[in-house]
C-alpha cells in the first residue's frame, strides 16, 4: 500500500508519504517524502503555541506542503484534462461544502490540486487527536477535500497510537528511508512522554489499549517549557532544557534540590504542576545570591532530574505490578 499521512495536531505541518510491502509479519516500509514546516518563529513571540494562528498557517501551508511532498515522492501529478464545464462547477460546489470554515484553503486547493492526475495512492491517513481543535480541523477537512477529489478512503489516527509504534522503527537513524518493522510482543506497557501527554498504556493486542495512569494536570513536556519561561530560556524550553542539564558536571557550583511529586502516591498518575510551583520559589529565593543566567544550567539539571525519576520510577513499578 501507499499511504499519505497528514499531520496537523500542533504547530507543525507535515506531510509523508510511505510505501508498505510485505512481508505482513515483518512489512518492509519505504518513506518516498516527509515534509514538515515548523510554525516556532510565528509562535516564539507569544511563548506558546496560539490555536487560532496555527490554524491560520495550516491552512496556508498545506497545499505547498504537499505539493513538495508527492514532489519528492516522484508522484505524477501533471494537470489531468479538464472535465465539462458543469462537471468541475458541482464538484466545486461540493468542495467547498466540505472546506465551508475554511474558504482560504478551498482556494488553494481549487487553484492548485483540484486539477492535477490523481496521484497513485491507496488510502490517506490524517491526525484526529488528541491535539489543538482547531489545528486538528485543517488537517482533517484537507483530508476530507483530497479525499473527494482523488476517490480515495480516509484513515483517522490517533497520533498517540503513532507514538507507540515507534518503538517498532527500532534504532533507525532518522534519515534512513527504508527498514523492516521490528516485531512487538505483546502484552506490553508502553510510556507516552510527548508535549501535552503523559501516559502510562497497558497494550494488550494491536488496537486495545487500557490507561492505567495518566498526568492530573500539566504534562511533563507542558512542565518542560513553562520551567524554561521561568527561567528566560525562551520557546520552546524543553530542548533548551535538555541541552542545559546534558551539560552539567557532577562538580556543579551550585547545588539546587527538586521534590519528585507522586513518587510515592501509590498509583501510577502523574502531576508536575507543582514541581513548576517548585521551581519559581526556588528561582526567587536563589536570585538573591546568583544572576539568573548562572542559575540555568543547575535548575534545568534537577528538574530534568526530577521528572525522569517519576517517569522511570513509575514504569519499572508498573511492568512489575
Amino acid at each position: 500500500m501507499k499511504i499519505l499521512g497528514i499531520e496537523t495536531s500542533c504547530d507543525e505541518t507535515a506531510i509523508a508519504i510511505i510505501d508498505i510491502a510485505s512481508p505482513k509479519q515483518r512489512p518492509l516500509i519505504k518513506i518516498l517524502s516527509n515534509v514538515v514546516l515548523s510554525q516556532v518563529p510565528l509562535h516564539i513571540k507569544f511563548g506558546g503555541v496560539v490555536p487560532n494562528l496555527a490554524k491560520r498557517e495550516h491552512q496556508k501551508n498545506l497545499v505547498p506542503v504537499l505539493l513538495e511532498a508527492l514532489k519528492e515522492a516522484k508522484f505524477f501529478h501533471k494537470q489531468k484534462k479538464a472535465a465539462p464545464a458543469k462537471t468541475n462547477e458541482a464538484k466545486s460546489r461540493k468542495l467547498k461544502a466540505i472546506l465551508e470554515r475554511d474558504p482560504e484553503l478551498f482556494a488553494r486547493i481549487r487553484e492548485h490540486i483540484f486539477l492535477l492526475k490523481p496521484p497513485q495512492l491507496d488510502a490517506i491517513a490524517v491526525t484526529i487527536g488528541p491535539g489543538l481543535e482547531p489545528a486538528l480541523w485543517a488537517g482533517v477537512n484537507f483530508a476530507r477535500a483530497l479525499s473527494y477529489i482523488w476517490k480515495r478512503p480516509v484513515i483517522p489516527v490517533n497520533h498517540l497510537e503513532g507514538h507507540i509504534y515507534t518503538v517498532m522503527l527500532g534504532n533507525n537513524p532518522p534519515r534512513k528511508r527504508q527498514f523492516h518493522l521490528l516485531p512487538l510482543k505483546l502484552p506490553a506497557l508502553t510510556l507516552i512522554v510527548s508535549g501535552g501527554h503523559t501516559e502510562l498504556v497497558i497494550m494488550k493486542k494491536f488496537g486495545s489499549y487500557t490507561i492505567i495512569g495518566e498526568t492530573r494536570d500539566d504534562a511533563a513536556g507542558e512542565a518542560f517549557d513553562k520551567v524554561a519561561r521561568i527561567l528566560g530560556l525562551g520557546y520552546p524550553g524543553g530542548p533548551i532544557i535538555s541541552r542545559l542539564a546534558d551539560s552539567v558536571k557532577p562538580n556543579r557550583k551550585i547545588s539546587v534540590k527538586l521534590p519528585r511529586p507522586m513518587l510515592h502516591s501509590g498509583d501510577f498518575d502523574f502531576s508536575f504542576s507543582g514541581l513548576k510551583t517548585a521551581v519559581l520559589y526556588m528561582i526567587k529565593d536563589l536570585l538573591k545570591k546568583y544572576p539568573l543566567k548562572e542559575l540555568r544550567t543547575p535548575v534545568s539539571y534537577e528538574f530534568q532530574e526530577a521528572v525522569c525519576d517519576v517517569l522511570v520510577s513509575k514504569t519499572i513499578r508498573a511492568a512489575k505490578n
